[in-house]
């Protein structure tokens, strides 16, 4: 599985998110 920069990128803000809002509401859904 090959992802793009951008790919990557916004796997990692899903990581972020899902660190730091884990816990919280789901804003996206």
């Amino acid at each position: 599985m090959k992802l793009s920069t951008k790919g990557r990128y916004g796997v990692r803000l899903m990581i972020d998110l899902a660190s730091h809002y884990g816990e919280g509401p789901v804003l996206l859904r």
